[in-house]
């Protein structure tokens, strides 16, 4: 979504210093590419080797290096059949079709990876019973539902990155738990339900954290038309691979309580409205801070919660309302559903023909907050020395990127965007020397206002539909435009319990 949103005039530009080269999107050809989000490795016994692992959707992934060279594609692991005459894809082509999702009932949904973090000092037993320790990057597979794990070894012939995943790793999330909308019925009711493959409620957003005292591995997902996040622990399945389990869910109620309009009014139950009613309002972007152990979630149309992780959580959580610590501006307008072709177009204001069915919801115009446009995206952690630092945020709606303070991530310190870039989906940020060019910290985003080809023209019958890429900055950059600090002595994100 790229709404018009509200004036970014004030906020100042800021070029990359690297870009990489645009990828062209067809709309339905087989395996084209959509980048979507970045994850920064940087590796901790060579500093400043690193790369930058960009998700491309239905074209699997991309590794880069610090200078915007491609070193190497991965292929998603089920993926349709390409022809010399369809649109141009990453890595082999023509192939014939291989297969789909193991529990698609179609035979018609393939793999589509959605977003990627890495983490540092995985120990994997290797089949003889010896144990490595790796670096991991993980991706969730938004069309098969499920992890994909991924070794990183630069050094190695088949690398850097090298799949181990465990061939009987299960889906994410075979059920769903449903909360019908009062205000937009669907005549069900609300609760768990099995959760078909192909309706595509699958594994979405994803953030990696390494537990204390090397107590394991945890995996936060999002869960895709869902107001729900699963944590996962990853643990070494032997043979040099990784599986995962459930550990617990959260749960997040989309029903909100905000003030009355207008002097001495009761207060409203607001909820944001629903293009496809059975749908929940959905999250995407999210972070652990390491040293803390708080997850930060980004609810597109709602805002940022800020949620403390604790083991001794039950299996199931409902999340409370006032972790909520940054609201879209949008939270709690009144809106107008109209219905379209068996959905609805969501409007701010009333339809000025009436429309049979139209649903007009009350709300409060100053219950929202003052910053973020939906929908909220992206989110990141740049660490500072003692604790402090910066959560960064990406606002897609008016293409901007916002600073809040670490310590107090409802204080808003600054915002800032990149130059020729907007509908970013994703962004990542490291602390630490990431090559020659980015001495103090690099930070990606991804771009999806790309330079498009040199014809627009449909291939093989498939329509044009955009180009993305990523962009790199170097930290000093935008900290020198915002005054914000470069410390020289930082957290450490690739050892994150060595104090």
């Amino acid at each position: 979504m790229n709404a018009v949103g509200h004036a970014t005039s004030g906020s100042p530009v800021i070029g990359a210093r690297v870009e990489t080269a645009a990828l062209h999107s067809y709309d339905d050809a087989p395996r084209t590419p959509d980048a979507d989000d970045p994850a920064i490795w940087v590796n901790a016994s060579a500093s400043g080797e690193g790369l930058v692992i960009g998700v491309l959707k239905d074209a699997g992934l991309q590794v880069y290096d610090l200078e915007g060279n491609v070193v190497q594609t991965i292929l998603p692991p089920h993926r349709p059949a390409v022809t010399a005459e369809d649109p141009p894809v990453p890595g082999t082509r023509p192939e014939s079709g291989t297969s789909a999702c193991p529990e698609s009932e179609s035979g018609e949904t393939y793999s589509r990876f959605n977003n990627v973090d890495v983490q540092y000092g995985f120990e994997l037993i290797k089949a003889n019973g010896s144990r490595e320790t790796v670096d991991i990057a993980a991706v969730t597979d938004r069309g098969c539902d499920r992890l994909r794990i991924y070794a990183i070894k630069p050094q190695s012939s088949s690398g850097p990155l090298i799949d181990i995943t465990a061939p009987d790793a299960p889906r994410v999330f075979p059920s769903q738990f449903v909360q019908p909308s009062s205000l937009q019925p669907i005549g069900e009711p609300s609760g768990i339900q099995d959760n078909d493959l192909d309706d595509q409620n699958t594994a979405y957003g994803l953030a990696l954290h390494r537990l204390e005292d090397g107590d394991g591995y945890r995996a936060f997902v999002t869960q895709r038309n869902r107001s729900a996040i699963a944590e996962l622990e990853l643990y070494a399945a032997g043979n040099g691979e990784v599986s995962y389990t459930r550990v617990r869910e959260l749960r997040f109620n989309p029903v909100f309580t905000v003030p009355g309009a207008g002097a001495g009014s009761p207060s409203l139950q607001w909820t944001p409205c629903r293009e496809e009613p059975e749908n929940d309002p959905q999250f995407e972007g999210l972070v652990v801070d390491q040293q803390e152990g708080v997850l930060f979630a980004a609810q597109e149309v709602v805002g940022v919660w800020r949620v403390p992780l604790n083991d001794a959580l039950p299996a199931t959580v409902t999340v409370p309302a006032s972790r909520l610590i940054e609201k879209a501006r949008s939270f709690g307008e009144p809106w107008w559903a109209v219905p379209d072709d068996g959905e609805y177009a969501c409007e701010g204001s009333a339809p000025a023909t009436p429309v049979t069915g139209t649903i007009a919801a009350p709300g409060n115009p100053s219950a929202g907050g003052l910053h973020l446009e939906q929908d909220v995206e992206g989110l990141a952690i740049y660490y500072g020395e003692d604790e402090e630092g910066y959560l960064l945020v990406s606002s897609q709606g008016d293409d901007t990127f916002h600073v809040y303070d670490r310590e107090d991530p409802t204080d808003h310190i600054a915002a800032f965007q990149v130059e020729g870039t907007g509908e970013t989906d994703g962004h990542d940020v490291v602390n630490v020397p990431a090559g020659g060019d980015f001495p103090y910290g690099l930070f990606v985003v991804q771009n999806g206002q790309a330079g498009g080809p040199g014809s627009e023209d449909p291939i093989n019958g498939f329509e044009y539909d955009g180009s993305t890429q990523f962009k790199l900055l170097g930290w000093e950059d935008i900290a020198d435009e915002l005054d914000l600090d470069v410390e020289e002595d930082e957290f450490d994100p690739r050892d994150p319990h060595d104090d």
